[in-house]
């Protein structure tokens, strides 16, 4: 949009900035809230002193999040101003504090940090049970006898950390002199505890919207910090941010607005907002249809957003989309990316090298290592997978009765050139567990990522096992935030569409594939950040009469 920046409202905002002044500033999607933190931030760097190292700190709880303010901030900054602002999550922030002064919390002198899939090789290697109530222990144990540092023993440490050193929080307060928070809303208790150790002396200027926090869980505990960071500030929460300046589409608004607050839309005056409905079967043909529609329409430039309302149905959808079936009046494809798991890579990536191991040399310390990395996989694939040592060894003992050439699915795959051919090994695998019932959704979510086949399986030590030599060099997904996500068409479910924007969004309303269990607050909510997302043109989709408690009151209510 061409709207003069500052308005009157962001100015304000700015100059109190200016003065040292800590702000809560809660606004809805597309109002402005990053473009004017970031403006702060630039007007901020610029007064610092050349000769000290003082910085502008972001925080934010999610890499989505860091991607799209990082980008935002390529805009706003030249290359001077840019060494002067970092970019970063709770969890990066407390892995380079702990890094530095870790002894001080007993750490060993040489820690290192993991990620989710190497935390799930060791539990299961170690037989603990996430359930377990000494599991947060038995991490914490291992932080301080290896100094193997998950993401769960981050922020206590580096909170217990900063609670016991009052001379390093004045270092980092001359550092950090102003904290900005993005996304405030939908920072956890931890988070929490460690911004106000993190930002007791300094300027912090917070930004959030209560009506994008999206679990009802969270809910009264988030609106509860709200008013706890305008105490612990002595400010009020500035609400004056009102203009939408993502989309010019008053309709789109007024419709999300509708959802969130189960009112009625007038579909006959819809402009922009657009609704069809179909039978389940017909779903991929119309979307490639419409997709083409849009193509036609806009040319290229634009991005288009396909969201749906669980991960099953995105995997369904991009598969399909990907290769009509035979037959099908619909025959064009259409390349739609996936939001991907970089972890979950690397564990097809681990499956694949232990399994080499164990083809080449087919015995019990192979098969066990093969059966981890299977089981890792698996649970990175499937949240309900069973990962018990139980089950560990009864996949090692099941390996064992399969070699390489045997005429089972598990020989062929072992069979198969594990070095070579990366697509190759992919697809044998798949082919492989889709013929065991434990992994079968797993085969199912791996064969719906295609790119996966595109990753590289680098060695950096020939002489080590493949499986011992990728999990020794591999590095944490997840701290720093991912590289960002391009391409024009996306697939994503409501939720990982959160801190995303697209020209064009095609919204699919399927109440099967909704949780009963989830509140109709919360569903509200997801469905008005779901809308948002939409600059120029929201479609919406849904089967016949079961347009489901949220978009049933909106369009018959």
């Amino acid at each position: 949009m061409a709207d003069q920046f500052p308005s009157s409202e962001q100015a304000r905002l700015i100059a109190n900035a200016a003065q040292g002044r800590s702000a809560l500033i809660i606004s809805g999607p597309g109002s402005g809230k990053s473009r004017t933190a970031l403006e702060i931030a630039r007007q901020t760097v610029r007064s610092f002193p050349s000769e000290n190292f003082q910085e502008v700190l972001f925080l934010s709880f999610s890499n989505a999040a860091i991607n799209r303010l990082a980008a935002s901030a390529g805009i706003h900054f030249v290359s001077v101003d840019k060494y002067r602002l970092r970019f970063m999550t709770f969890h990066s922030c407390a892995a380079e504090l702990l890094s530095r002064y870790g002894r001080f919390v007993g750490l060993p002198p040489r820690g290192r940090v993991t990620d989710k899939l190497e935390e799930r090789l060791i539990a299961i290697d170690s037989g603990w049970a996430e359930n377990d109530p000494g599991y947060d222990s038995n991490l914490m144990s291992l932080a301080k006898s290896d100094g193997i540092l998950t993401f769960d023993t981050l922020l206590p440490l580096a909170i217990s950390l900063l609670r016991g050193s009052t001379t390093l929080r004045n270092i980092l307060a001359r550092r950090y002199p102003l904290i900005m928070v993005d996304e405030f809303q939908d920072t956890s208790e931890k988070q929490w505890l460690f911004l106000q150790q993190l930002g007791a002396a300094v300027q912090v200027i917070a930004l959030g919207d209560p009506n994008q926090i999206i679990y009802s869980s969270l809910h009264s505990a988030t609106e509860r910090r709200l008013e706890e960071f305008a105490a612990w500030k002595g400010v009020q929460a500035d609400r004056s941010l009102t203009c939408n300046h993502r989309c010019s589409q008053a309709k789109i608004l007024e419709f999300a607005g509708c959802l969130l607050t189960a009112s009625r839309f007038d579909i006959r005056n819809s402009g922009p907002v657009k609704f069809g409905k179909m039978y389940r079967n017909q779903l991929r043909a119309e979307l490639a249809l419409l997709w083409k529609r849009i193509q036609e329409k806009i040319g290229g430039g634009q991005t288009i957003g396909i969201l749906l309302p669980s991960n099953k149905l995105v995997e369904d959808v991009a598969a399909g989309l990907r290769n009509p079936p035979a037959g099908s009046g619909v025959h064009f494809p259409v390349y739609a990316r996936v939001a991907r798991d970089d972890a979950a890579y690397d564990a097809v990536m681990l499956a694949i090298g232990a399994c080499r191991d164990y083809a080449e040399s087919p015995t019990e310390i192979t098969a066990r290592k093969a059966a981890l990395a299977l089981l890792a996989m698996n649970a990175s694939w499937d949240s309900r997978a069973t990962t018990t040592k139980a089950r560990l060894d009864e996949i090692a003992v099941e390996l064992l009765k399969n070699k390489a050439g045997d005429a089972t699915s598990i020989g062929q795959f072992l069979s198969s050139s594990l070095r070579e051919d990366l697509a190759k090994a992919v697809s044998k695998l798949v082919d492989a567990l889709a013929e065991l019932r434990a992994f079968k959704r797993c085969a199912r979510r791996i064969d719906a990522h295609p790119a996966i086949t595109r990753w590289h399986i680098r060695r950096v030590d020939e002489q080590l096992p493949m499986f011992d030599d990728l999990r020794a060099h591999r590095i944490p997904k997840g701290l720093c935030g991912y590289e960002s996500f391009e391409g024009k068409t996306h697939v994503l479910t409501y939720n990982k569409a959160k801190s995303r924007e697209f020209d064009y969004v095609v919204m699919v309303v399927d109440p099967r594939e909704e949780s009963g269990k989830t509140p109709i607050d919360e569903k509200r909510r997801l469905y008005y950040v779901t809308a948002t997302r939409a600059r120029k043109w929201l479609g919406v989709i849904y089967f016949g009469n079961e347009l489901g408690p949220v978009l049933g009151p909106v369009l018959h209510g």
